[in-house]
């Protein structure tokens, strides 16, 4: 696998660059094209600085600048309360590794077809493809987040984790279908911020503070003090991503409390 040119060599680099971006739209389209073959709707796709997502209502093209995300993210939401959302869901987030593992056998088998550089470059790609796969199957968490693997366990065990995943998924439904936390029961947020783990934890105080906004019009002491605390132990890109949508939707709603 020898690449001797200048030219060649350019090729290279370029071409990896490319393909390592690609490899990881395919995992990404695995979960969003399974989510929209079972009735789910397009919301995000982001990898690298390519962002897709729907804005009122729209699906518009923008410049990702979220290093959070740079990694890729692909979601698609239930467009009602069905019970057979959960079992939905799992099937959502196998998808992404059978993607990723599809993939790498094709570009293995490709390779004895090209020459190089580009047998290299598919090489590659098949090689960051299978790594894809054995990271989000084989660790239970990747940094912060659960893997694909872990979450479809939960999703699949009656108990706390279950409960859990379905209120996240529940609160995530009702409010990407009406940009409103008004169908969302307060009790709701109760499954996550009792939870051990950090991350869920603070993604239900983040709903919490937003349906307070909505609902109440002022977000209680305690609950400020929760989430900024919990804040200071998360990546600082994600809770300043979280921070940013908690001021659009007050401003949204003309009620600027929480800065107050």
């Amino acid at each position: 696998m020898k690449v001797e040119t200048l030219e060649d060599k350019i090729i290279l680099i370029t071409g990896v660059v490319i393909i390592l971006h690609f490899v990881l739209l395919i995992h990404e389209l695995g979960h969003v094209v399974m989510g929209l073959l079972q009735g789910f709707r397009f919301e995000l796709l982001v990898v690298g600085l390519l962002g897709i997502k729907r804005e009122e209502g729209k699906i518009r093209i923008y410049l990702n600048k979220n290093l959070g995300y740079y990694g890729g993210l692909g979601l698609t939401v239930p467009v009602n309360d069905s019970s057979d959302n959960l079992k939905k869901f799992a099937n959502v987030l196998l998808a992404g590794p059978i993607a990723s593992i599809v993939f790498a056998v094709i570009c293995f088998f490709m390779v004895n077809y090209l020459a190089n550089p580009y047998g290299v470059i598919v090489f590659t790609a098949g090689l960051a493809s299978f790594g894809i796969f054995l990271a989000t199957t084989i660790p239970s968490r990747s940094g912060m987040f659960y893997t694909d693997r872990k979450r479809y366990q939960r999703i699949m065990t009656a108990g706390k984790d279950q409960d859990v995943e379905l209120a996240m998924l529940t609160v995530l439904g009702s409010f990407v279908k009406n940009q409103s936390y008004k169908d969302i029961k307060k009790e709701v947020f109760d499954v996550l911020i009792t939870d051990n783990d950090l991350f869920v934890k603070h993604y239900g105080l983040f709903n919490l503070i937003c349906w307070q906004i909505e609902h109440e019009g002022a977000v209680e002491d305690k609950v400020k003090e929760a989430y900024n605390e919990i804040s200071k132990k998360l990546n600082k890109n994600v809770v300043k991503s979280y921070n940013d949508e908690i001021q659009k939707y007050s401003d949204k709603l003309k009620k600027s409390t929480w800065n107050e």
